[in-house]
């Protein structure tokens, strides 16, 4: 069945889809129909085993992700980008911490953790929020992934890819928008929700492991050589293995262009109405943060120029420059984004891009 849905209702829609058990955070443009969804079928949800909570701030939210995810159930929490700062360090704890037990399949002997999703709306042209905020450099700072959908259709479907990113890695994952697709929207195919387990869960702290779960030295400084050593290269292999990044355009071009989020159906666009998809090839990336190396080293191998197109500062840039710069010779490929060679200016740093910049 396809369905007209605004981007915070597909949000919703893909979080049931992929089944989760709670659903909080705390509203904030460009998020906050968000809850009123939510409220709006708070009774249903709750039928259905899923809580919905408004906490009574972004980090009260994070904290009770926290505590979900060591009674093993999987959390869905949103918010706006100033919101992703007071949630910062109740996330960094929780993270780092990494409440709940592993599940080990039977048959296959693969591993899989509670996992827990951390949507967050940007709005680069500051229309509705107090500052323009990058949430890109704090989710990196938090060790945590995101992806970047750039449709409606990725929006709704990578709410189940994001949350098996974080079940096989036992990492928060990220879904970072902007202001167009969450209060946009689109038609899209709608899949089953996904059932809940409906059964109450009772905590017995008198089983947690304190060493692992409460974060204080030396404790820190073990879930941080974990992370660093085993977690994280687990969300590294599975973005690799789900290979969502996506080439348009000339094969062998010597042009090649790099976007991510919802401006690359813009940038794609113009390619497009301009008859240049045929004389360049073109890359769109999922996550910005890791970049699947074999993605990237791929697409730029044999071109004379790279064009970066991206919203905000130069995040995607400056890591596509690190991951060239341990593969490719990078003086041998000429990159443009925020500066162009020579030191000219570029794309703007500041407020967002459309079709006219």
């Amino acid at each position: 069945m396809y369905k007209t849905l605004s981007g915070n209702e597909l949000i919703i829609q893909g979080g049931l889809e992929a089944g989760f058990s709670l659903y909080t955070g705390y509203p904030g443009s460009p998020l906050a129909d968000y809850f009123n969804i939510l409220y709006a079928r708070k009774n249903e949800f709750e039928k259905n085993g899923i809580r919905v909570v408004i906490g009574n701030s972004e980090a009260n939210a994070a904290a009770m992700a926290s505590g979900a995810k060591q009674a093993g159930r999987d959390v869905c929490v949103a918010m706006k980008s100033m919101g992703l700062h007071v949630a910062s360090d109740a996330l960094s704890v929780g993270n780092f911490a990494n409440p709940g037990e592993v599940k080990i399949d039977e048959k296959t002997g693969e591993k899989t953790y509670p996992g827990v999703v951390i949507v967050v709306g940007d709005d680069p042209w500051s229309q509705s929020t107090s500052t323009p905020a990058d949430s890109r450099y704090l989710f990196k700072h938090l060790h945590m992934s995101f992806l970047e959908p750039s449709n409606p259709k990725e929006l709704k479907d990578w709410m189940k890819v994001a949350l098996e990113i974080s079940k096989k890695s036992s990492v928060y994952q990220g879904v970072l928008l902007n202001t167009f697709i969450a209060e946009g929207g689109g038609r899209v195919a709608l899949e089953k929700t996904k059932p809940i387990d409906k059964e109450l869960i009772t905590l017995d702290t008198d089983s947690f492991d304190l060493q692992k779960n409460v974060m204080v030295p030396p404790n820190s400084l073990v879930g941080d050589k974990n992370m660093i050593n085993e977690r994280f290269p687990m969300v590294e292999k599975a973005l690799e293995e789900m290979a969502l990044d996506q080439t348009f355009g000339k094969v062998d071009a010597k042009v090649g262009v790099v976007s991510a989020g919802v401006i690359f159906e813009s940038l794609k666009e113009v390619l497009e109405s301009n008859d240049l998809l045929n004389e360049v090839k073109l890359l769109k990336v999922a996550s910005s943060f890791p970049l699947v190396k074999s993605s990237i080293n791929g697409f730029c191998k044999n071109l004379d120029y790279l064009i970066v197109v991206e919203e905000k500062r130069d995040f995607l840039e400056n890591e596509i420059k690190a991951t060239l710069s341990s593969s490719l010779d990078e003086k041998t490929l000429k990159i443009f984004g925020k500066k162009f060679p020579d030191n000219e200016e570029g794309f703007p740093a500041f407020g967002g891009l459309n079709n006219e910049i």
